[in-house]
This record gives C-alpha cells, structure tokens and sequence, in this order.
C-alpha cells in the first residue's frame, strides 16, 4: 500500500518565478527518493474466473458441513440430521448414517427461541475407539448428546470399497449426554483431539455459550475465569510429545487497561494430568497458554492477531511444523498472513517465565523466577494428585506466558492486503520434489470469497549477509466457489490430485496442479510449481508426480527462484534482439488450446491500462492470452528495486542507472542554477518596478486602497463584468493604464461574442499563447 502526497503550488505576489523554480525542484527531488511502504500484494501469473470443477457434492446452506475424518479415498462429512462417507473420485456418496433429534428435543429447541433449521442434530465429533468402536456426537437440537456405535458382521459383498466403513452396518451400544463435548450451535468454533482412547474437547458447556472450556473426562478449566479463558474461539488441535496442544484466540486480559484486543493463544496441557488434591480434583494442574506472534518485523511490528485456522502437523526433517492462518480484526485495515510454528518453539515457550498482574490498576509483568515454588509448577508428573496446593493455586492464578511464541523465519511467509477478502482456510501438500531435487511445501490457502491461492516459499542466502532471504512464490489464485461464498475447510489428496474446497453447503474437488493447462515451454517455466516441468521431448507441460522421470536428467526443464524472463530464457528457440537479451516474446511449440486451455487463459494478460507494443499485439482473433504479457510473479523487494514512480511500476533498473548518472546529476544542477538565478533577477525587478511606481500618482501605488464603486450603477447597462472597458472607476479621473484599455477589437461588449471567440481566424499557436498567458 502506498501513500503519496501532491503539494500545492502557491504564488505571492513578486516570487512568482522563485516559488514555481522550488516546486520544480522539489518535484526533481522526490522522483529521486525511495519510497519506503508496504508492497502490493504479489500476483500470480496464472488466475482465472473459474476453476476447472472435477466434481462437486451438493447440500443445503443450513447443513453446515464439516470433515470429521478423510484419507486419500474418501471423506467423512458431518451434516444436518447425517454423517456422509463420500469417495474422493467424483465425490460420489458411498453411504450414509442418520441421526434425528427426538420430536421431544425439537419441541424444547423451539421453546426456547432457535430457529427451525437451529432444532437438528448436527454432527460435530467423530472418532475410532481402540476398542474397534465409533464415537460419534451431535448438537442434537441444543442438547449435545454422544453414541458409541459397534460394527455388524456383513458379507465380504456388502462391504463398503473405501478406507472409511462406517454406514448401515452399525449398531447402537451407548447413548449419553454430550455436555462439554460437543457444541450446542452448528455455527459455534469448537474443536476436539482424540487421543490414547480419550476424547480432548474445546467448546461451551452451557446453552447460551457463555461457559468455555477445555475437557478431558472429569477435569475441566476454570469456570468463569477469565485469566484462563476469555471468550475464545477454538480453531485446532494437535497431538504431541505426551502434551494435546489447543490453537484458538480470545480478548487478552494483559490488553484491558489499554483497550479491548484480541489475541491468538495456543494452550497445552498434560495426557498424563488427573487432576489436584483435595478440592482440585476437577482442575487441571498443567493448563498454560502463550501468545502467537505471526507479525510483520520491524521498529513498530505490524500483528496478524487473530487465528482462522491451522493445518496438521508437517514432518519437515528434523522440524516439525504447524501453518496457519491469521487476519486482522473485523474492524480494522482487511489483512491476512500465513505463518508456520515450530512444535519444538511452542514447546519450549512454556518452559519460560510466567506472567502476572499484582491487582487490577498494575501492569503485567514476569513473575520472579524467587517467586515460582518448586518443583516448577505446570510440569507432567506421574500422579498429579500428589503436588502440593500451593503449586496447583500458582498454576491456576498464572497460566500466561510471558514469552509469545515465534513464527519461523520470524515474519509471516505470505501477507495479503485486500478490501475484498480474507483467508479462512489452509491445506499444505508436505515435501513436494522438485526437479533439483529439493523439497518444498506447496500450501493452499481459501479466502471468504471463494478463491484458493497457492504458493511456495523458497529460503534462499544473500553472498554478503548471514541474514537468510524468504521468497514468497504465488504459483496460482483461482475462483473455485461462487463469489461471496466463504471456504471453511481445505482437504488433499495427492494419490487423487485433487483438492476438496468445503463451504457450509457443499464441497467440490479441483486439481492440485495445473501444470497440463499450460500450453508453452515459458508459461510452464515461469509458473515456478515445483511439480511441474516442460518436457523437450514431447514439448508439453507434465506433472512430475505422474510422468515417469529420473531427477537429474536433461529431458526436463524447470527453473524456481527466478523471474519470468529468466525462466523464458531457458526454453528453446527463444528469439533474442541485436544485442543479445533475451525478449519477452515466445515461441509456442504446442497444438491449439483446448477448452480447459481456453478457460485458464481467459483472466491472464497484461495488467489494465498497459498499452502492447507493435510485437506484442495479436494478429487477430483470440490467442487465449497466449502471445500476451501476463503480469509477473514478483518478489516485494524486486519491486522496489523497480520503483521509480510510487503508483506505477514502470521504469527498469537501466533507467534507474541512467537518472542517477553523473550526467544527470549535473543537469540537475544547471536546472537548479537556471531557477536561482531567474528567482533572484525576478525579485530585482518587482522591487525596482515598485520604486518606479512610488515615484508616479499615489493614487496609482495601492488601486485596492481606495473606494470602488461600479458605474451608473443604477441603469444596470455596465453589470457585465465581461465587458473589454474597465467597470471599476476610482474617485480619481486619471485613467487606470491598463484597466481602462480599449480591448473591443478582441473582445465586444456582450456576451454573445464569446462564441464567435473560438473559431476566429487565429493561428493555433497564437491561440496557445493566449490561453496560457
């Protein structure tokens, strides 16, 4: 984003020339600066205004879908009334399991002022039992309530052909009261982990949802305190190390005395936790939470405060990661950010100091490492019921962090900035191989108005700094669901290579990777997706993960980390000017573009406003944005670097060169010398022309310093103030000597000679003069 300013010129009587000679300069100066601001955000090559649809899976608005469980053959699906096993090819549906309120609950959901479509079991929780059972639960009509389901026999032909078998072939062996387990309201952020045959829940547990909480069995978070949960919104739950780990975001208490903000947390307790002494024996004894830090870095860090959504955990070597997504507040600039966590940093953030308030006027500040008892408090022992009160109560009254925990790399690994939308989503397709050889993380991310934007980061290091360098790469931004319609979950499969977009209405699966759409060896280059290369053999655009390769050979061509330029460069064929650079301009080496080709090609071209040179312009019909310039996937800093005007990114680096050469510098200088000079000699004059006025009439010193009044200003024949003759008289009879010149030959005294004014026999040139004199 970026903020410029116009100053207005002003002139004073006398500094005519001078003020004007400044302002130039000033101008000259600025052009010279660097802007120093947010960068747009970085645009992908390839966008279109609709994605190709493989398949789509269609409910209603009010069924408030939501993935309980998938693998790369099927998806379990939590809905209305029914949890639905869907088939990842065609997202066919393979079998159902209904589940109705009793008219009884549905009677007592309406009395107490739901809507119709709030009075149905929605399905929220699901998990497989070590015992070979089903957990499954519902909101059923405001009255949570869970079933365990056991698995019938059936014939070897009757069972279902997908990972998930869960269908009609189930019975009924418990059903009980899901308070605190479950939602109340299909609408509510809520979250669970299944984990060593226990169920680990993040919701309400009452029906105005006024009581959160984090549960396990009998042990709970303190109710109503606001120094452990203040009004939060859970997003996820993973799994780790003996610890259940709880992503969500809340009103910081540690902000109330500056204001109302709202903070994104993740909170960590214990497997092995069974509660305090005495009257503890409900409360956990290791629940602490830190803050999140996904920031912009700098002096006056800019924060990405409130959490959307997180991805499972990806195995990346040694490092262990957590993606997620932040925004701003809904009342603030609309701003998204993407930031990974290292599991090991969460980890160790609670190993740090705790932070407290004194009373409710102080600040918080770190508690005194003398003032922690020991053993440390929050720690996984073996018998929790063992630690002593004095350590269960510090837990209880501190179980902030003082240190927040930080993003890799410490800034976030992609920023959008848009009044249109926000990301809500993220899916990640973990250690992608490159051509090269080297892995990378392709994540998807989905906005509230239905787009999917893909990128990659490549860390690359600077020869002169030990500071590593993070590329942000945009490989693609498509339109995937109907404009307005927000997307709540992302699912992959890449055996499918398919992506399941899910709203609260239907899902539908799109490719992975476009890579067979593109149809020239620089488009393919320059989309810089690590799965996909051009091939010199039969001169297509093919995904590495289906086409049988070896890495390291010369059959394929690929180029990350690089410009499109550079990219095109490296195809064949490629025409170069006189001196020897490459041009933008390509050979197409493939067959016509097919109708999928036709639909990706329909949005990529050159941005708006821009005019093509005489090679770029078609020969005619439509080429399908084949022979265009599409925009350029570029990197913040490169833009800068390109920057000359603050609104258009147009001039080059040779032109940057040029302006700051010797030759310029010193033409510069002339400029300025010219300016001074003519301000000076100007000043001169004005004050030599007023000695020789002081030396006439003083009626003629200060016209404005004596009485005016319009003639015959009772016969209305002189009210015309466009008349040649002067309308002002003084009190003096001597003539004014320029007010009072004849000027009928060029102008009469009416109105109705102003339209002769325009085509009179004038050359062009005289009409300039006049107009700008």
């Amino acid at each position: 984003m970026l903020i410029t300013g116009h100053s207005r010129g002003s002139r004073r009587p006398g500094t005519g020339t001078t003020a004007t000679g400044s302002g130039l300069l000033i101008i000259c100066c600025l052009g010279l600066t660097t802007v120093a601001a947010w960068m747009p955000d970085v645009r992908p090559d390839l966008q279109t205004k609709q994605d190709k649809i493989l398949a789509h899976f269609i409910g209603n608005s009010t069924d408030y879908f939501k993935i309980l469980d998938h693998n790369d053959e099927s998806v379990l699906v939590g809905a209305k009334d029914v949890i639905y096993n869907v088939s990842l090819h065609g997202l066919r549906e393979i079998s159902r399991l209904e589940w109705h309120s009793t008219d009884a609950d549905r009677e007592l959901c309406a009395l107490k002022g739901k809507h119709e479509w709030d009075c149905h079991n929605y399905l929220r929780v699901f998990a497989k039992r070590t015992d070979g059972q089903v957990l499954l639960c519902g909101t059923n009509s405001y009255k949570p309530r869970c079933r365990h389901y056991a698995q019938v026999e059936t014939a070897a032909e009757d069972a279902p052909a997908s990972g998930h078998s869960i269908g009609m072939h189930y019975e009924i062996t418990r059903d009980v009261e899901a308070q605190g387990l479950c939602p109340y309201s299909p609408a509510h952020n809520s979250t669970y982990a299944f984990a060593d045959g226990q169920l680990y829940s993040a919701t309400v547990a009452d029906f105005s949802g006024g009581d959160p909480l984090i549960y396990r069995e009998n042990l709970r978070t303190e109710q109503y305190d606001l120094k452990q949960l203040n009004q939060p919104d859970f997003v996820g739950t993973i799994e780790r190390k003996g610890f259940v780990l709880f992503f969500f975001r809340e009103l910081s208490m540690e902000f109330m005395n500056f204001g109302k903000a709202v903070y994104s947390r993740v909170a960590r307790v214990c497997k092995n936790d069974r509660g305090g002494p005495y009257n503890h024996g409900k409360s956990w004894t290791s629940f602490l939470k830190a803050r999140l830090n996904c920031s912009v870095p700098g002096d006056f860090p800019f924060y990405f405060d409130e959490i959307q959504a997180i991805s499972p955990i990806v195995e990346r070597g040694a490092d262990s990661l957590v993606y997620a997504v932040f925004t701003t507040s809904v009342n603030a600039i609309p701003g998204s950010a993407v930031c990974a966590f290292n599991v090991e940093d969460i980890l160790a953030a609670f190993d740090g100091d705790f932070k407290s308030q004194k009373d409710s006027q102080s600040h918080w500040l770190p508690v005194e490492r003398e003032a922690v008892p020991k053993p440390r408090p929050g720690q996984c022992v073996d018998d929790s019921r063992t630690l002593t009160s004095i350590a269960v109560n510090f837990v209880k009254n501190h179980p902030l962090m003082e240190k927040a925990v930080p993003a890799v790399h410490r800034r976030p690994l992609l920023t959008k900035v848009n009044l249109h939308h926000r990301l809500t989503a993220i899916a990640v397709d973990p250690q992608i191989k490159a051509l090269n050889g080297a892995t990378y993380d392709v994540i998807y991310s989905g906005t509230d108005d239905g787009k999917v934007t893909k990128f990659i980061n490549i860390l690359s290091t600077h020869p002169n700094s030990t500071v590593d360098r993070l590329k942000t790469v945009v490989i693609s931004e498509m339109q995937v669901l109907p404009l307005g319609t927000p997307i709540r979950e992302l699912v992959i499969s890449s055996k499918k290579n398919a992506l399941v977009v899910v709203s609260d209405g239907s899902l539908v699966s799109v490719p992975l990777h476009h890579c067979t759409l593109i149809v020239d060896c620089a488009g393919c280059l320059s989309l810089q997706d690590p799965i996909c290369a051009w091939d010199l053999q039969t001169h297509e655009c093919k995904n590495l993960a289906t086409s049988q390769h070896k890495f390291g050979t010369k059959t394929y061509l690929q180029s990350l980390n690089t410009t499109r330029k550079a990219a095109a460069s490296l195809c064949p064929n490629m025409p170069r000017d006189g001196t020897g650079a490459e041009t933008v301009s390509f050979v197409t080496m493939a067959p016509a573009p097919t109708e999928e080709q036709k639909l990706l090609y329909s949005n990529v071209g050159a941005s708006p406003g821009s005019q093509p040179s005489l090679e770029q312009q078609p020969t005619g019909g439509d080429d399908f944005g084949m022979n265009k310039i599409t925009l350029t996937s570029m990197d913040p800093e490169e833009v800068m670097i390109n920057l000359n005007d603050p609104q258009k990114s147009i001039a080059s680096v040779d032109e940057i060169k040029q302006a700051s050469s010797p030759g310029t510098m010193l033409l510069l200088f002339v400029v300025f010398i010219t300016f001074f000079v003519g301000g000076c000699v100007g000043i001169v004059c004005v004050k030599a022309k007023n000695r020789l006025d002081g030396q006439m009439d003083d009626s003629h010193h200060n016209h404005f310093g004596k009485p005016i009044q319009f003639k015959n200003q009772n016969t209305g024949k002189d009210i015309n103030l466009l008349m040649g003759s002067n309308p002002y008289v003084t009190t003096q009879k001597t003539p004014n000597l320029d007010l009072e010149k004849d000027r009928s030959h060029e102008c009469k005294n009416s109105t109705e000679h102003l339209e002769k004014e325009l085509p009179c026999k004038t050359s062009t040139l005289t009409k300039v003069k006049r107009t700008y004199i």
